[in-house]
């Protein structure tokens, strides 16, 4: 029994490792988006041609996001720094400031150590350079700028913070209040890590009378160290009955490893939700280990969007159906609660499911927003362990699928489909007749961005993407991505082949016709495009359709091609 503790033990404890890492990947990258998408919209401030022109667009950044603090225009020559905002400058012309080069983006780019704006508001900037006589920096409100990392959980009661290398202060935490405060973690000793050379590893600390057990990575361009992990005790916790069984019921051996084992087998079962990559497959996952751990007659699993208040259920291939639309009933399901409920007492949700049995309510949150709720056709309660076990682990596995849904299905600057969303959608319509797919490439895109720079081939991209939602708008675009620099793909609805490439010719000649204004200047740009129906799954239709592209390329580029390229 002591074994199977120690065996738990380890197992919880690379469960967290793994959600630790998985956990640093998507925060390096949704912070990343952030500031890639903060270089966009300094570059539309160079566009300005007047003071006026440069404060209307400014403030115009600043009103449709909260992430921004303030806009500052520095004159280099005359070293007046000028809030649009009109707040005091006296924090940005602190020489203690740092400046790190975002040359992942542009040389002309670069980002600030933390530093206070005013008491107790924090910010940091990124800053654009575009000559040697004036800088734009977009400052960030860190309240809000970092928030989004608060659905990323380690096991129940893990998180994840981050810290600037330069300040050693925290740039997110949980607790807002804490933003800005000198890190506890980073000073008690991965600072000397970090000044050894050791840039990624695992680390453990006590603080507030917890172990705490974290893996941090300051492998990023933005000199920002990503910390998370989660206590000691969190870890311990899935372990520590089989120790007290192992001491109190030594004459019940069998029932004690009859336990133990189903409990282990909860624990892996649970486990391999946090691995599912889609909605249909999390709820597959959920209904087996419910199936194997829950006696019952019956399970409804309903996802909730709150923006438009729906209550939605999931069909076996994972499509989705609205059942009702309420967002009053939303307030009806507070978090961390889980009801058993008499067939009487049903809510309209449970009734419009045709529950007619007594049965467990169990809303899953993000924080405080309903993401999902499960109903469980129950004659009698369940163990109250088990389910809360249930209940704690889906809702963490299910905020962090959510999160990594929403930053893998669009692209930051565009806001079209991902690369992996447009395989998807080729992959559910491969058997679909009347649906093409074509391959869409900028001609010379590497010229254009090393003669004209990064703002015009964005400029290039962002009308590339505007064009191609205005001559394929749905129902006839079934999907529509941006797949690389200067490349995107179509997926669509034509009534034959020749009306699909009538389509693309359209599209083709309207960007023709388009130049982007770069300045004084009008860049004209043209593209080719490849491609053919789909018959088969993603990895054939992409291979036929490239060899379109390559024809297309070939042949002269500013072309239409649907036929292969023969050698």
């Amino acid at each position: 029994m002591l074994y199977l503790a120690y065996d738990q033990l380890k197992t919880s404890e690379h469960i967290a490792h793994d959600q630790s890492l998985n956990n640093l990947s998507t925060a390096t990258h949704l912070v990343s988006s952030q500031v890639e998408a903060a270089s966009s919209k300094l570059f539309l401030l160079e566009d300005t041609h007047s003071l006026t022109e440069f404060d209307n667009t400014a403030k115009h950044i600043l009103k449709h996001s909260p992430l921004y603090a303030d806009v500052i225009h520095v004159n280099m020559e005359t070293g007046q720094y000028r809030s649009v905002l009109l707040n005091p400058t006296l924090a940005e012309k602190d020489p203690n400031i740092t400046w790190t080069p975002l040359t992942k983006f542009s040389d002309q780019l670069s980002i600030s150590s933390l530093y206070e704006k005013f008491p107790n508001y924090w910010v940091f900037a990124v800053k654009y350079t575009p000559n040697s006589s004036q800088q734009y920096w977009l400052e960030f409100d860190l309240k809000h700028a970092t928030q989004s990392l608060r659905g990323l959980h380690t096991l129940n009661d893990g998180y994840v913070f981050v810290i600037d290398r330069h300040t050693g202060r925290l740039v997110f935490h949980p607790d807002p209040s804490r933003i800005g405060k000198p890190s506890i973690s980073y000073h008690s000793g991965i600072s000397e890590l970090l000044d050894s050379g050791t840039t990624f590893s695992n680390y453990e600390y006590y603080y507030r009378d917890q172990f705490k057990v974290v893996v941090f990575d300051a492998n990023n361009e933005l000199d920002w160290v990503f910390i998370a992990g989660t206590d000691r005790s969190d870890i311990l916790a899935v372990s520590f009955q089989f120790a007290l069984a192992a001491v109190f019921c030594a004459s019940l051996l069998y029932i004690a490893l009859a336990i133990s084992y189903l409990t282990r087998q909860l624990s892996y079962a649970l486990t391999d939700l946090n691995n599912q990559t889609d909605l249909g497959n999390f709820k597959h996952q959920l209904r087996y280990t419910l199936d194997r751990f829950i006696p019952h007659k019956g399970i409804q699993f309903c996802t909730y969007d709150e923006r438009h208040g729906d209550f939605c259920t999931l069909d076996f291939h994972g499509n989705s159906k609205i059942v009702i639309k309420d967002q009053t009933l939303a307030r009806q399901f507070p978090p961390d609660s889980m009801r058993f409920v008499n067939k009487k007492e049903a809510d309209i949700l449970a009734q419009k499911l045709q529950i007619r049995a007594n049965h467990y309510v169990i809303p899953l949150h993000n924080q405080d927003e309903l993401v999902a709720v499960i109903y469980i056709q129950c004659l009698l309660p369940c163990n109250g362990t088990i389910m809360r076990m249930i209940r704690d682990y889906t809702e963490v596995a299910l905020c962090n699928l959510l999160l990594r849904k929403k930053l893998l299905c669009k692209d930051v600057m565009t806001k079209l489909d991902s690369q992996h969303t447009m395989n998807a959608s080729i992959d559910c319509h491969q058997n679909t007749s009347n649906v093409f797919f074509a391959q869409l490439e900028v001609d010379y895109f590497e010229q254009i961005l090393n003669h004209h720079g990064p703002q015009c081939a964005d400029k290039i991209t962002i009308a590339t993407a505007e064009m191609m939602q205005t001559c394929f708008p749905k129902p006839r675009a079934i999907s529509l991505s941006r797949d690389g620099m200067g490349k995107f793909s179509l997926l669509f609805h034509a009534h034959d082949k020749d009306d699909a490439i009538n389509r693309c010719e359209e599209l083709r000649v309207l960007i023709e016709k388009s130049p982007v204004k770069l300045g004084e200047l009008n860049i004209p740009f043209t593209v080719s495009i490849g491609g053919g129906a789909v018959n088969g799954a993603h990895q054939s239709t992409l291979c036929q359709v490239e060899k379109a592209l390559y024809k297309a390329k070939g042949s002269g580029r500013n072309q239409v091609s649907f036929d292969a390229f023969l050698q």
